[in-house]
Formats: C-alpha cells, sequence, structure tokens
C-alpha cells in the first residue's frame, strides 16, 4: 500500500489526482494541502508516508525544493512526483536534481502517471526485473561501428558463455544486422509486437534466426510498411521484457536518434556502451550525449565509453577524449579495416573468418569483461514524464 499525499491548490488537478489514486487498489490518499509549504515537517506520521505529489512553479521552486531537501534527509523513503503546468527545462532540470522521482506536465497524462506509480509501488515492495545482462550499443552519430560491434560482441559472449544470447535489431531504418550476418528477416515488428506476450518460448524462438546453430538468435523485425505504424517506448519495452524471460544476454543494435523510444530502450538495459571514434565530431557527439542525459536527470553511471577504431598513434589521444568528456575510456577496439569488411562480405563474424586478428581478438576480450560484470541492481530509472515535457518544447 501507498501512502500519499498531495500538495496542489489546483481544484482539476487536485480531482484527478484523487479520483485516479482512489480508483488504484494499493494507494491511500492520507491528505490534501494547498501547497508544499503547509506541510508540517516535524509530523512523527511522516514515517508512514510513501509518496508526496506537489505542484511546483519557478515562482515557488526554490522554496518548494528547499523543503523536499527537508524532508528527504528525514525520511529517506519518502517519494516525490512534481506536477506543474511550465515547460521550463531549467525548473525540471533542478528538481530531478533535487531527488525528485519524476516531473510531469500538467494537465497529466494517465497512462503516464500510472507507471509512474506503478514504478514506486514495485521499489516498495522490492519488485526486482529479472538479473538478466541487457546491454545497449549506442551512438547518436551513424557510421562509427555500432553494429560491427553489436554483432560481433553478441556472437562472442554466446561462445564464451554456452548461453542463449539475443541480438536485438532496433535500428529502425536499415536491416544492418541481417545483412552483417546474411539473414532474411522472417515478420515485421507489427506482427511481433502483438503476437510477442503470448508466445512460449518454443513459439518466440520460431520467430528468430538461430545463426549458425549456436547459441546467438538474431531478432530483426522487417522493415514496417505499413505508414500508420509508429513505434512507441511500450511497444520497445513489451519486447525487451518478453525476451527477459528466455535469453542470459540481449544485446541491442539501438538507433542513432535520441527520443522517447530510445529512452525506453536505454531503461530496458543494464549497461549502455557508447560508441566513439577518436576526432572531434564523434567526441562532441558523445560529449551532448552525455550533456542531455544529466540535463533530464538520467542516471549514467551504468555507461560505458568504447573507442571504436583505434589507432594507437593518432593526432587525437585517449586523454584528450577522457579530458573533454570528463569520463573514462572503458575499452578501445582496433582499426582493422580489411578483416571486418571480409568477415561482413561472407556474412560472418570477425571470430569465425580471422580469428588471430587483432579485432577479433579485441571483441573477445570486451565480451569476457562484460561478462565479468555485476549487474546485480543496475536496471535504469526512467523519469516517465521527461520526454513528453521535451516534446511539448519542440512544439
Amino acid at each position: 500500500m501507498l501512502n500519499v499525499i498531495i500538495a496542489d491548490k489546483n481544484k482539476n488537478s487536485k480531482d484527478f489526482l484523487k479520483n485516479f489514486l482512489e480508483n488504484c487498489q494499493n494507494t491511500e490518499i492520507i491528505g490534501f494541502y494547498d501547497d508544499l509549504n503547509l506541510l508540517d515537517t516535524t509530523k512523527e506520521n511522516l514515517k508512514k508516508i510513501d509518496l508526496i505529489i506537489f505542484d511546483i512553479d519557478s515562482n515557488n521552486a526554490d522554496e518548494f525544493l528547499k523543503i523536499v531537501k527537508k524532508i528527504k534527509e528525514k525520511f529517506k523513503n519518502i517519494n516525490f512526483i512534481a506536477l506543474s503546468y511550465e515547460i521550463n527545462s531549467e525548473l525540471v532540470t533542478k528538481t530531478l536534481k533535487e531527488g525528485v522521482k519524476d516531473f510531469l506536465l500538467k494537465p497529466v497524462i494517465p497512462n503516464i502517471f500510472e507507471a509512474t506509480i506503478k514504478k514506486i509501488e514495485n521499489e516498495k515492495n522490492n519488485i526486482k526485473t529479472n538479473n538478466i545482462a541487457t546491454i545497449n550499443i549506442f551512438s547518436n552519430k551513424g557510421g562509427v561501428g555500432k553494429t560491427s560491434l553489436a554483432v560481433n560482441l553478441a556472437y562472442q559472449i554466446a561462445k564464451k558463455t554456452s548461453k542463449k544470447v539475443c541480438l536485438l535489431d532496433f535500428s529502425f531504418n536499415s536491416e544492418d544486422v541481417c545483412t552483417f550476418l546474411n539473414i532474411q528477416p522472417k515478420f515485421n515488428i507489427d506482427f511481433i509486437v502483438n503476437n510477442i506476450e503470448t508466445s512460449d518460448e518454443k513459439l518466440l524462438l520460431s520467430l528468430m534466426d538461430n545463426y549458425q546453430n549456436s547459441n546467438l538468435y538474431i531478432f530483426s523485425p522487417q522493415k514496417e510498411l505499413n505508414i500508420n505504424f509508429k513505434y512507441t517506448p511500450q511497444k520497445i519495452t513489451k519486447i525487451i521484457n518478453s525476451l527477459k524471460h528466455i535469453f542470459s544476454y540481449i544485446i541491442i543494435d539501438a538507433p542513432n536518434t535520441i527520443d522517447e523510444t530510445t529512452l525506453a530502450i536505454l531503461n530496458g538495459s543494464n549497461l549502455t556502451l557508447l560508441i566513439c571514434l577518436l576526432n572531434l565530431i564523434s567526441i562532441r557527439n558523445l560529449q551532448k550525449n552525455y550533456e542531455l542525459f544529466d540535463n533530464i536527470g538520467y542516471k549514467n553511471d551504468k555507461m560505458k565509453i568504447i573507442v571504436n577504431r583505434y589507432i594507437e598513434k593518432s593526432d587525437i589521444t585517449i586523454k584528450d577524449l577522457e579530458d573533454t568528456v570528463k569520463r573514462n575510456v572503458y575499452f578501445k577496439i582496433p582499426n582493422n579495416y580489411l578483416t571486418l569488411i571480409d568477415a561482413i562480405n561472407l556474412g560472418k563474424t570477425v571470430e569465425e573468418t580471422n580469428p588471430q586478428s587483432n579485432i577479433a581478438k579485441a571483441y573477445g576480450s570486451l565480451a569476457q569483461e562484460i561478462i565479468n560484470l555485476d549487474f546485480s541492481n543496475t536496471h535504469r530509472e526512467y523519469n516517465h514524464g521527461i520526454f513528453n515535457i521535451l516534446r511539448r518544447m519542440g512544439e
């Protein structure tokens, strides 16, 4: 049961929250206030509170966030959700940096509010997702070797662990994974989304291609031909969660865009490998990625930088990159174009075509590093309202 306090003077907002929460089986409203400064933070019965929902704007932000900080110092288990009519990036950033669980725009969208409440309820009840290693390969810049890393890393992990590994192709505008491994996709994503939750393991595996009779399965939907089809965070999350029941490792070749579907992929991942080349454009893109994740309050401590196509005697060094982005490089993949292109032309991995090459050995070493990682308590936290706010800012 979630015990909730509402601090909001707006009647429409208050009525929505009241009606919604009263219809939830596992929530109970303990008190109503017109604003947060009317709440007595010395009361012992705050120990019973799980969630405080409060209205905020630029005029009261500093005052209210001081109250939030004071309450969180005394009662660490209390969560906060901020509501506002104000679309203001500075306000959002300031609020989330004080540890507020989520920032939602008014009028509140019911399904976003429901997802936020469910997340807090699961945390209170210690409901954890399966401790599956879901690894997202990401760059917002094309042509950096993202797919080649995803393909070869997935194969190496499957070979080394003898566990089921899924290579999930979410590069929606292409079928690069299939091109690299000479595979023809079987079904479009609309069909998969509509059937994935009702499929047992045998049927679900039949939707994929088993690569060379190994433990690696390729999950690559056909390009969607229906012009009315729209990728949504819900569809992406449904696919990832369904695959977690079968696979020990899920490697995701993510799209190059940063939007709400990408955030859903990030949210479903234990680890994100950010691909970067040692050139100014790639480093600047990497820096922008981190700035965006910081600004929306998204935790990035489980993101690791992979330098691809590394040449030792380069004008720009690893130290230059690290000094620029203020983060350490996790791993380097050497530049070996000929070996890689030979493997692609044959529809195979470099481990199969040239296992003694420096690039094959590097993929193998990276795979072992990831196998050795402890993925306990690395599930990402998704602020459900953030991309609704960013979309509204762009209108």
